[in-house]
């Protein structure tokens, strides 16, 4: 089966709840991640990203089952505005099939329908995500440094 070709991307329903949360832990509990997320503590970081404004979640669908998901929202940048990516995840079995490409497409999508000047998002350099995306035409800031302290 070709799943680039047979995968819907459409607005997530609270019924896509479980799935949704049980993909993002298999996804990030595994490698390379190798994080420590329960269906709760995805619950709760999801959900945040979810009750804030401009927000949108958009899930894959492949055979009749989500297979990932994204979530973003718009933000106003001095005088246009952004879609920031806050997550993106497609779950391991359905890895390395379009299906990342294809949910990113719904955002750019989503991105011009709205007039936004930018897609932006946050990645680690050292993880596969970073290959994925500039693949798909993102480059590093010349300026932005993300900072923890």
């Amino acid at each position: 089966m070709d799943t680039a070709s047979s995968v819907t991307v459409r607005p997530w329903r609270p019924t896509d709840d479980i799935s949704v949360l049980e993909g993002f832990v298999a996804t990030y509990n595994g490698e390379p991640w190798n994080d420590s997320w329960t269906v709760e503590s995805a619950a709760q970081y999801l959900g945040e990203f979810q009750a804030m404004p401009r927000s949108t979640t958009l899930v894959a669908v492949a055979a009749d089952r989500v297979v990932g998901a994204v979530y973003f929202h718009g933000r106003t940048w001095q005088d246009t505005s952004e879609i920031f990516i806050d997550e993106f995840f497609v779950f391991p079995a359905s890895q390395r099939q379009g299906i990342g490409r294809a949910l990113m497409a719904a955002v750019r999508d989503r991105a011009a329908a709205e007039g936004a000047a930018a897609l932006t998002l946050i990645t680690d350099r050292e993880m596969p995500a970073f290959g994925f995306y500039a693949g798909l035409g993102f480059r590093e800031g010349s300026t932005h440094v993300f900072m923890i302290g």
